[in-house]
């Protein structure tokens, strides 16, 4: 990664107790926190189970799980498109993401892809380019939107079921480890009252305070566990390259 002494935390910043990571009110969209809160606990567990060895940070942006794997990874290599919304001071290679990776087969130990797939133009390429450069044995770590509104426009292009995550994984010899679905009936509803009227940070800052109260008491938690296959606010995979 370069630039690794001025990496900050963006998107997520370090919570009180070890380990713990939260939404960075300072850096997101407010309608944004509480989705954020629903996935980052999930995300930061994933990673630190499956990040290992030598890390393709894909579409990296200003790498915001930096501090997540860090200390689970040798290197990590930071790769994203040029054109993209955000600065990138830390990026190894800068290329477009729809076209051939400028990086060698059978490379990295692990590779980890949040919330990326949904801007990609031919998404079925780029798993192929992301196996590729994927070592036998090697965990791919991918996280994707479902129930989310269009954002970075004009690039976005799709949304993907856990039947198209698997399908996608097994035409490129990726062997499903883990398929998570987060969120549930109320946790879209949540999300989409958070995006319709969190305008000012003060109001999704309370927002998101309420509605995981509610989401997180007993009964948002069974009804949480009986709709998320439906209602899923998105996906959490991890793959395993045979």
């Amino acid at each position: 990664m370069q630039q690794v002494e001025i990496w900050q935390p963006s998107k997520f910043i370090p919570g009180k107790k070890p380990g713990q990571w939260n939404p960075n009110a300072g850096h997101v969209y407010p309608g944004s926190l509480f989705i954020l809160s629903v996935y980052i606990d999930l995300y930061v567990e994933t990673i630190r189970q499956y990040a290992q060895g030598k890390l393709l940070d894909l579409g990296a942006g200003m790498v915001p799980f930096y501090g997540v794997y860090k200390d689970k990874v040798n290197e990590n290599v930071c790769i994203d498109w040029g054109n993209s919304l955000h600065t990138n001071p830390h990026l190894d290679v800068v290329s477009d993401l729809n076209l051939p990776f400028p990086l060698a087969d059978n490379t990295f130990d692990s590779i980890l892809c949040t919330d990326v797939l949904e801007h990609i133009a031919d998404p079925f390429a780029f798993m192929q380019e992301t196996a590729r450069v994927l070592k036998p044995g090697g965990n791919l770590m991918l996280m994707v939107p479902f129930f989310y509104w269009l954002h970075e426009t004009p690039h976005d292009y799709y949304r993907y079921t856990e039947f198209a995550l698997r399908k996608m994984c097994a035409d490129n010899h990726l062997e499903v480890v883990e398929l998570k679905a987060y969120g549930g009936y109320l946790d879209v509803l949540f999300d989409l009252i958070n995006k319709g009227l969190g305008k000012s940070k003060a109001f999704s800052k309370g927002f998101a305070v309420f509605a995981n109260l509610v989401t997180n008491s007993r009964m948002g938690r069974k009804l949480r566990q009986k709709t998320n296959a439906r209602f899923p606010l998105g996906y959490v995979l991890v793959a395993q390259k045979k």
